[in-house]
């Protein structure tokens, strides 16, 4: 046997499979020195386009941009952290489930467990029903009984004079709260409880009864068949989950493999094999956990880079307002100040007198020092830079429009302090856009750091024929 030949011919099998893999799912591009697959590309871009309406070259610079992001995250070796470990192996292991586990021993345990239920029920049914009821112990003495049906039979009487049911319980101290429909099935109740209520048309009330636990007055309100597996499945799973029928049927797929990989496995060995494959035997398991390994490295990364640098976030974005100030402009006037309550006319004429002239941002010291020297409240503020439609007080008061807002019972006395604005002064007058606008123009100066650090090449004929080879 010539082994040369031999080892020759399985290198070039090898080497035939590889590139029809290579033909049926070329690398478009290089990213980091990592390829990335046109199937990979293809994917995000399906899934993340579903409603943005990108066309696959509007859609590129995003996807390179986020894949470089993820290689610098690599690069700084946060896959190692103990905190990004545990997180991607919790996420993983909630997805592994499905793949390990026998849904279909669930859904059976479910159905024989609806079927069971579908067959006490019967022709029978469900009964809903109202009851008007005085407890009383299997103990009671005689008087106690004695006094009980008495009651119950006013209310019986009330009922055949015309009384509504609410009304008949109310006569002797039952609340409507206690009258709230309940659903019955044979063999739940009391055989007394049962006998009355299956015993009545949809709308009729029974004579007094005594069951072991109460004298009764029981009202039929309707009547319905057992629902449909579907009506049910949902519930008797939730149920089976609390009672660790997921172990159960995790055993069974376990058993199952394991007969499957030759019999030499237990089933916990099997599982462990099994999980160990997701990856490469289920490509969807596959995409989607390299879909959360990247997406957890991209919003680590992002958090160092961008949004929780350490910084003093108030003095970059002041300084940044001052440096682009002409980008932030009013569509309409604003009224940049506050609407004040307080509890008498004094007091807010008072407020307004300490707060006019002063910057808005010295106004809570300046309420804190004259008006809560006590444990009364006797003044609030709603401080904001506020445009018409904002707060009903600041349009009526501010700009003359509509009746004003709600007035408050312990603070009736309302007025405002500020001025009108016709372009921001201050970052904090525009301070969602600015914080918005700094961590753009900070992720811009990161990504372009990358497009420097990190080699991006890009195969212009793959490209052509993403979503286009079939």
């Amino acid at each position: 046997m010539n082994i040369s030949r031999i080892f020759s011919t399985i290198l070039i099998g090898l080497s035939s499979v590889a590139l029809v893999a290579q033909e049926s799912d070329p690398v478009l591009m290089n990213i980091a020195g990592r390829d990335v697959t046109r199937s990979e590309f293809e994917y995000a871009f399906n899934k993340n386009n579903v409603s943005d309406g990108q066309t696959v070259e509007e859609y590129l610079p995003m996807f390179v941009n986020f894949k470089l992001k993820v290689a610098e995250a690599l690069a700084q070796r946060l896959d190692t952290l103990p905190s990004f470990k545990a997180e991607y192996k919790k996420d993983r292991d909630a997805l592994a489930e499905d793949y390990l586990t026998d849904k279909d021993f669930i859904e059976d345990e479910a159905y024989r467990i609806y079927a069971k239920d579908s067959a006490t029920v019967g022709l029978d049914g469900i009964l809903r029903v109202s009851q008007i009821a005085i407890r009383l112990s299997q103990k009671a003495g005689e008087e106690a009984v004695a006094a009980a049906k008495a009651r119950m039979d006013s209310v019986y009487a009330l009922l055949q004079a015309g009384a509504s049911f609410e009304e008949a319980g109310a006569s002797i101290g039952v609340p409507a709260s206690s009258l709230r429909p309940l659903e019955i099935v044979k063999g739940q109740a009391y055989k007394e409880f049962e006998e009355a209520a299956f015993a009545l048309a949809d709308g009729e009330y029974s004579a007094p009864f005594r069951s072991p636990a109460a004298y009764h007055i029981v009202k039929r309100l309707s009547k319905r068949p057992f629902g449909t597996f579907e009506q049910y499945k949902e519930s008797i799973i939730k149920m089976l989950e609390q009672q660790n029928i997921r172990k159960a049927a995790q055993m069974k797929k376990g058993f199952a493999l394991a007969q499957s990989m030759g019999g030499n496995l237990t089933p916990e060995q099997a599982l462990a094999r099994e999980d160990s494959l997701l990856e490469t035997k289920y490509p969807e398991f596959g995409r989607l956990m390299r879909e959360y390994y990247e997406g957890l490295l991209f919003f680590e990364i992002s958090n160092r880079e961008v949004w929780k640098t350490g910084e003093d976030l108030d003095a970059a974005h002041a300084k940044f307002f001052k440096k682009n100030k002409k980008r932030y402009k009013f569509d309409t006037p604003r009224f940049k100040g506050a609407v004040v309550h307080a509890a008498t006319q004094a007091v807010l004429d008072s407020a307004k007198a300490h707060l006019a002239g002063k910057g808005t941002d010295e106004y809570r010291a300046i309420v804190e020092k004259h008006f809560m020297n006590d444990s009364v409240r006797v003044i609030r503020l709603e401080l904001g830079v506020y445009a018409i439609g904002d707060n009903k007080w600041i349009d009526k008061l501010a700009f003359g429009q509509g009746e004003g807002g709600h007035v408050l019972k312990s603070l009736p006395f309302t007025g405002i302090v500020g001025k009108e604005i016709a372009s921001p002064e201050s970052y904090t007058d525009v301070k969602g856009a600015v914080a918005d606008d700094y961590n753009k123009y900070k992720e811009q100066k990161w990504v372009k750091k990358l497009r420097k650090k990190y080699k991006v090449t890009i195969n212009k004929e793959v490209l052509k024929t993403v979503n286009n080879h079939n």
